[in-house]
């Protein structure tokens, strides 16, 4: 479905501009000559000239949405996903991944089942932003878990030229399973100050990188730290109650050329840890 929706994007991503009102019909305005209140041509005429001296001496707000003293120029932005940000999250389907539970030591499984990448065009269709097209690249994969049997999808961010343009080299992954959605990856790899991080928050921020880190005996190398304050996507098959109710806070770690490879639970006090994968680019 979300693919389905990403290809409709695509193909009506140019968005045309909206055509400008008809013109309405204006009031028919009659100055009347009258010898009771004097009125002189001449002074009609001045007093005309005088009206719109002032009106062209007014000063505009060029600070006001939709005013510009002078056309903008066009703006394009070619957006890309850079190696680095690839490294991490990058896997074609058949791809997959074994977690155990070191709580309850059961295991589950994660298989690529749809893996989409492409480039979509959009323009800016407000007064403000038409000059502005950006061009990005867009990824999509969703996954089969067999802990909880059902689909996940995970997806880049889109971006909007018709919202302020912030940060356009960093991106996310949104992770969308059980009604929920959530955000385990964030890119570039920058520590948010604390006004910054939120609270209560399914976005996650990064909060750090281990040059190694040993999990089930296997050792990998730059691993990402990635901490959301509530996590309700996933969840143990044998807990009474189940992650997508309680919403824990949770830190997810992405080894470069691997990917996810631990999920901990801070407050239930376990993780699932990755045990065997096969990854194909």
């Amino acid at each position: 479905m979300i693919i389905k929706q990403y290809k409709n994007l695509k193909k009506n991503a140019l968005i045309p501009h909206p055509q400008p009102l008809s013109k309405g019909e204006g009031s028919n305005l009659r100055f009347h000559h009258t010898e009771k209140y004097g009125f002189k041509k001449n002074a009609l005429n001045y007093l005309i000239l005088l009206s719109l001296t002032l009106f062209l001496s007014c000063d505009k707000d060029p600070s006001k949405p939709g005013y510009q003293s002078k056309p903008p120029k066009p703006e394009y932005h070619r957006v890309r996903m850079s190696d680095e940000l690839k490294s991490y999250i990058w896997s074609n389907a058949g791809s997959y991944w074994i977690y155990k539970n070191t709580k309850t030591n059961e295991l589950d499984t994660q298989t690529i089942r749809g893996f989409y990448f492409d480039s979509i065009l959009v323009k800016g269709y407000n007064s403000y932003s038409s000059h502005i097209t950006v061009y990005y690249d867009i990824m999509i994969r969703s996954f089969y878990s067999t802990i909880i049997k059902r689909m996940y999808y995970e997806y880049t961010r889109s971006i909007n030229p018709n919202y302020p343009l912030h940060n356009l080299n960093g991106n996310t992954i949104n992770r969308k399973g059980n009604g929920n959605i959530n955000s385990p990856f964030t890119y570039p790899f920058i520590i948010p100050n604390e006004n910054g991080r939120g609270s209560g928050t399914t976005w996650g921020y990064y909060i750090g990188m281990d040059s190694t880190l040993t999990i089930q005996g296997k050792t990998y190398q730059n691993v990402a730290k990635i901490e959301i304050d509530r996590d309700a996507i996933w969840y143990s098959s044998s807990d009474p109650v189940p992650l997508e109710f309680k919403g824990p806070r949770a830190i997810y770690y992405w080894a470069k050329d691997v990917g996810l490879v631990k999920r901990e639970t801070k407050v239930e006090n376990y993780s699932w840890e990755l045990i065997k994968y096969n990854i194909i680019k």
